[in-house]
């Protein structure tokens, strides 16, 4: 397929974060772009005054005969009705992540990967390369101020990507380097066990072209395992024998300094405001990576000094309504292992306020999988409300219907112990509402935290 030649493009499911982004690069590239969603929302809105034609819901009738490409999200079956039209019409349909190893074929694509952190390094890199004048293309799963959101476009060869390894999506793309963050077991609706996920990770990196590259966090135990290639850069907080060390790490007013090494030769001093040490070595692969093409790294210091906060990666939303001493923050994190070092972070940055969180399990398999990983991840919050499981919408299998956050709730007060901190069960939005306004004090830090759709309470709640 050469997108050179399509003319028209439906997007279904095109609210989704990745396939909007998309969805805004083909109209840049002067394409025509519908697309459906069963909800309309401020990504759908955006891309309508960008000229896209969107549809709310799923109907035959919203796909023209003279589209070109059906482009369908993970949470699409090919019973949806565009689908179906489609393969009436002889339509080709591909999924997103077909449709992004396709442009990777043509570009010099840097596939970030790992179970946590892809997205905040991908827009970490991202600014980066662009301040640089790489005018590189980055497609991102947040929302950065200095883009168009979870998209910039540009125009060389550069692109910037995230390679989920869900259904081991990132097999379909074509990088010419990869950053890998950190391996984890995830997503055993997909995989067999963490063995299978490792075997995934290798075939990834094994991919590569002779002239890739690889940037990895070497002290991850599991990406330990695989085995790399000669061109391959570690990257470390504690470990000598890597290829970059940041030493020498403190916290400062609310942001890390530290000074990185190759080789053990000094190379510059960095200061940072993202929170959590997992950031400082997210920020490091990048750091490694503009070294290794001999960046200016002054030049790239200044631009990592500057970088914002992304959208729903522990992004502080203002104070509560209710109560103007009360600091809210939003964050994606969803994962057990992330969830424990969120909030360590937490309690890092603000040791003053009591932390009083409220989590939202995503996706009802990852929750029954992983339950025994997810009781043992909230010690260092002071309040806890868990509200029920967010259904993800194609991803709910049957045999997950018999869990729920009361169970987690549950499981955890009878393990407490010595420990005083308050777990509370929300079975919906008004219950979490009720109990939070019992609950909050003054000077709290409200980290409300999820996949799902948390989020909008948490910007309901803030001024």
């Amino acid at each position: 397929m050469q997108i050179a030649k399509i003319k028209k493009i439906h997007f279904i499911g095109i609210g989704g974060i990745g396939v909007s982004a998309t969805a805004k690069l083909m109209l840049k590239l002067g394409k025509k772009v519908s697309g459906s969603d069963l909800c309309t929302s401020e990504i759908t809105d955006k891309l309508e005054k960008k000229g896209a034609k969107i549809f709310k819901g799923h109907h035959q009738n919203q796909l023209d005969n003279d589209t070109d490409l059906v482009v369908y999200s993970d949470a699409v079956p090919p019973t949806n009705p565009e689908r179906i039209k489609a393969e009436k019409k002889n339509i080709e349909q591909i999924s997103y992540f077909q449709f992004l190893g396709i442009i990777t074929k043509s570009k010099k694509t840097i596939a970030v990967s790992g179970t946590n952190g892809k997205t905040t390094t991908s827009a970490i890199l991202g600014k980066v390369l662009a301040d640089l004048g790489l005018d590189p293309t980055v497609i991102i799963g947040s929302q950065l101020q200095e883009f168009d959101g979870n998209l910039r476009f540009g125009h060389s060869k550069y692109f910037v990507i995230e390679a989920d390894e869900y259904y081991a999506h990132m097999l379909s793309l074509l990088p010419w380097c990869i950053f890998l963050t950190n391996i984890d077991i995830d997503h055993l609706d997909f995989y067999k066990d963490l063995n299978d996920i490792i075997e995934h990770f290798q075939k990834f990196v094994d991919g590569l072209p002779p002239n890739g590259v690889l940037f990895y966090a070497a002290d991850d135990k599991n990406i330990q395992k695989l085995k790399l290639s000669a061109n391959s850069f570690g990257c470390s907080l504690k470990n000598d024998k890597a290829d970059y060390q940041a030493k020498n790490l403190q916290l400062t007013e609310k942001n890390y300094e530290f000074d990185v090494y190759f080789n053990n030769e000094f190379l510059e001093h960095f200061k940072i405001s993202l929170v959590g040490k997992y950031n400082v070595l997210n920020t490091l692969l990048v750091i490694g990576f503009c070294h290794q093409l001999k960046m200016d790294l002054g030049k790239v210091k200044k631009s990592l000094a500057e970088f914002a906060n992304l959208w729903r990666r522990f992004e502080t939303l203002g104070y509560l309504k209710k109560n103007d001493d009360v600091l809210v923050i939003s964050d994606y994190t969803h994962h057990p292992q992330a969830v424990k070092k969120t909030l360590q972070a937490a309690k890092e940055f603000y040791p003053n306020r009591r932390l009083f969180l409220i989590y939202q399990p995503h996706q009802h398999n990852r929750t029954k999988s992983l339950f025994n990983d997810f009781i043992k991840s909230f010690n260092q919050a002071d309040l806890i409300i868990i509200q029920e499981i967010y259904d993800v919408a194609g991803r709910k299998l049957e045999k997950d219907e018999n869990i729920s956050s009361s169970d987690l709730v549950q499981k955890i007060i009878s393990q407490k112990h010595k420990n005083k901190q308050e777990i509370l069960f929300a079975k919906n939005f008004k219950q979490t509402k009720e109990l939070l306004n019992k609950k909050v004090k003054s000077h709290d830090l409200l980290l409300i935290m999820g996949a799902g759709d948390i989020d909008n309470l948490a910007r309901e709640l803030t001024k």
